[in-house]
């Protein structure tokens, strides 16, 4: 949460950070579009495609493919989906939600944290009408010659939308029948085995084994040494094995029980009998193989929606979370140490576990049989709601609360009124008697 005093400077950088995201966004629709493959497909007509399916924000601009083709439109949200997403399904999310940014992002319903939410979400959607969406525009118009009012056409054009979520990884939300979980899509890949050796160091790690991990996109090389020696000097304290991903083939002061390893199995270590904790940027996808193999997590997020990511598991019980900027060797051994021996980390883990788990279909049956279900049929607009029909006013039942509390006044002010009148009578009448 951000402190008021920040909360200037953040409005002023989210500015010059959505003008570089416009400009990444825009030369990434640009470079998709122009692509000479893409342009030999938009020139053969005798291509034809009944489905698009697409990563359904912020590249506008190849929305115009759905038009030129005639094709159904079709979502897949690879992060967990965001009131962007949810008004592209028809699905306009109140904004007592979380917002885009992960800085907003809060469990906390209290009055000062819903505000900064409002602030949040309404600034995000000032930066995606002035900033994003006509950049994209321009390009729209570049390749499709398609005017602003069919781009807001086409925006309305989404079938279904999957979602790489699961609502037992965060907020409930309420979904029209269009927006649909399949968090846990990639799971269905059976897991890259371990090798020999590293099988080994797990089945003999008397004490268990802590896997850690920053992901794909961070690399320990770029880490500061402030933040590498406190883990080192920690994993030395620590009677478990650990098995870090590491792109360092060497690893100076390493101890004995530090494993490294460049590319990880990650599944089938998460799923080794003898994992004891994870420790983790909270990247999605980490995220969700924690949770399927039931091995709690310690978070050390760095950026984006990795924030957002741990903080629900926070609240579950399953997850502790850590600044890596202020990460000493002393806070990080007892949080490790404390998350190993107290049973509850593990046994909410299970039961998160549990609940990922345990649905009518797995997510890559939903996913095909909704895919199959929007080519089936076109026209499902009964699956959304039609925003243009519910105005902002009627949305939030503002005319509602207006009129009742110009009731609740005018009864007020009324019974205000006529006891001042009956109190006035009645010293009158006092008077006279007199």
């Amino acid at each position: 949460m951000l402190e008021s005093d920040q909360l200037l400077d953040f409005m002023i950088n989210k500015w010059t950070e959505s003008a570089l995201t416009a400009k990444v966004l825009f030369n990434a629709s640009h470079d998709i579009l122009s692509d000479p493959g893409v342009q030999r497909m938009l020139h053969d007509r005798n291509e034809r495609f009944d489905l698009i399916m697409m990563e359904p924000t912020n590249l506008d601009a190849l929305y115009g493919l759905v038009e030129y083709y005639n094709a159904t439109l079709m979502g897949f949200s690879s992060v967990r989906i965001n009131w962007n997403s949810e008004e592209l399904a028809g699905n306009p999310a109140p904004i007592v939600y979380e917002p885009i940014s992960p800085i907003g992002y809060s469990l906390d319903s209290s009055f000062l944290s819903r505000i900064y939410n409002w602030i949040h979400i309404t600034e995000e959607k000032l930066l995606e009408n002035l900033i994003i969406r006509p950049a994209q525009l321009r390009i729209l118009q570049q390749f499709f010659g398609y005017s602003a009012e069919k781009l807001n056409e086409l925006r309305t054009r989404f079938s279904v939308i999957l979602s790489n979520n699961h609502y037992s990884l965060g907020k409930v939300r309420a979904n029209v029948p269009s927006i649909i979980e399949v968090g846990g899509l990639h799971l269905s890949e059976p897991p890259e085995p371990c090798d020999e050796e590293l099988q080994k160091f797990m089945d003999d790690a008397e004490h268990g084994v802590i896997y850690f991990s920053l992901g794909l996109d961070i690399f320990i090389k770029f880490l500061p040494m402030d933040i590498q020696q406190p883990l080192l000097q920690s994993f030395a304290k620590l009677k478990q094995r650990v098995i870090w991903k590491n792109e360092l083939f060497s690893v100076p002061n390493k101890s004995d029980n530090v494993y490294v390893i460049e590319k990880a199995p990650q599944r089938s270590i998460l799923n080794h009998p003898k994992v004891r904790l994870f420790i983790t940027n909270g990247g999605l996808l980490s995220v969700m193989e924690a949770v399927d193999s039931g091995v709690p997590m310690l978070g050390l997020p760095i950026f984006f929606d990795q924030f957002g990511n741990l903080r629900w598991g926070e609240s579950a019980g399953m997850v502790k979370v850590l600044d890596i900027n202020a990460l000493n060797e002393e806070t990080l051994t007892t949080t490790i140490q404390k998350m190993i021996e107290n049973p509850k980390y593990a046994q909410r883990a299970k039961e998160m576990s549990q609940l990922f788990r345990d649905r009518p279909m797995s997510p890559l049956d939903t996913a095909v049989w909704w895919t199959e279900y929007a080519l089936r049929n076109r026209n499902i607009s009964r699956m959304r709601l039609n925003v243009e029909e519910i105005p902002l006013i009627q949305y939030y039942a503002i005319d509602s609360i207006l009129t009742f509390g110009f009731r609740f006044g005018l009864i007020a002010v009324s019974v205000f009124f006529l006891g001042y009148s009956l109190f006035h009578k009645s010293r009158v009448r006092q008077r006279f008697v007199r």
